[in-house]
């Protein structure tokens, strides 16, 4: 006999609260060791007066996770776009790579795009987002 094993989610939303549980439910926790442990395995910049991928990742990935104006759930999108970046970086001037880079730093800005002007985020996002991007090639 197949045994089948519930993986549903249960999301409750309670005074504008949403909890969500189940094998599908995210953790922001477990996102952000995620992508911390695959932004740990990135080199370092070769030219220590200059950021390279890890570096500028790292530093997105801490705004991003100490930015007040984001919704959880943004949080947990932009720091899965964070880990698709980390993975692209071990070699970022691949095309297809490329390619990727360029729709994840899109979907980044789309996130970001709602962020007043003064969110810390908004402004990190201004000087990090093209550094990422030129070392994609972009």
């Amino acid at each position: 006999m197949n045994e089948v094993t519930d993986q549903s989610r249960k999301i409750e939303i309670t005074g504008g609260t949403v909890n969500a549980s189940g094998a599908g439910a995210f953790n922001l926790g477990d996102i952000s060791g995620t992508v911390a442990n695959t932004i740990n395995q990135l080199p370092p910049s070769p030219e220590p007066d200059k950021p390279g991928i890890k570096e500028l990742l790292e530093q997105l990935k801490t705004v991003i996770e100490s930015e007040p104006d984001l919704s959880h759930q943004d949080k947990a999108d932009a720091l899965e776009h964070i880990q698709t970046l980390a993975e692209a970086g071990q070699n970022p001037k691949e095309g297809a790579i490329q390619k990727t880079a360029k729709t994840t730093i899109q979907a980044l800005k789309g996130i970001f795009s709602s962020l007043p002007a003064v969110a810390k985020l908004a402004e990190a996002s201004k000087t990090l987002i093209p550094l990422i991007a030129h070392i994609f090639g972009l």
